[in-house]
Order: C-alpha cells, then structure tokens, then sequence
C-alpha cells in the first residue's frame, strides 16, 4: 500500500506512460525523406512572372493559359452575398386635435 501513495512512484509511471504513446507515435509518422514528391498540381497555382517579376498577361489566342503557371487558372469560388439590414421606418407623431364641441 505504501507503494501506491508515495508521489515518486506516480511521477516514474507518467514518464513511463508518456514515453510508450511517444514510440507509437513516431512508428506511425513515416519520416520526411521517405515522402513523395509533391506535384504543382496539388499545391496552389501561381501566377507566372516575368524576369523582372511582373505579372505575365494571357493570350486569348492560345488555348493555354499563360498567366499561370501550368496553363490552369483556379476556379472562381462563389461569394456569399450578404443580406441587407432593414431599416425600420420610424414612426411620425402626429399631432393631437381636440374635438370642438358644438354648443
């Protein structure tokens, strides 16, 4: 019993805990030299430069794309059109009449 509340027992068991889901997880990572190589066509397109690093212009005569690197331009994503607020209309106070007694 004196094992199991001494404070020096519990701190050797978290290092031992934190130590074997350490090895686990590195034998699931696989280390980076063994990675293929990434392809332009998985990352972000570019846009292509110049040598001065100006943006080059397409040619609407060719079927390739020249502004962008690998003759692909991106798709155009849909904006999200906001709703417009409405206003309310305040209302006119309107002026009180009395009514004249016919007498």
């Amino acid at each position: 019993m004196e094992l199991l509340t001494n404070p020096i027992t519990w701190f050797l068991v978290a290092i031992v805990v934190v130590a074997v889901i350490e090895t686990k997880r590195n034998k699931n990572r696989s280390p980076k030299s063994s990675e293929p190589n990434k392809t332009s066509s998985t990352s972000k397109p570019k846009r292509a430069r110049t040598s001065k690093g100006e943006f080059v212009a397409d040619d609407p005569t060719t079927p390739k794309n020249e502004a962008w690197e690998g003759g692909k331009a991106p798709k155009k994503t849909a904006t999200k059109k906001t709703a417009k607020k409405k206003v309310a209309k305040k209302k006119v106070a309107r002026k009180r009449t009395t009514k004249k007694s016919a007498s």
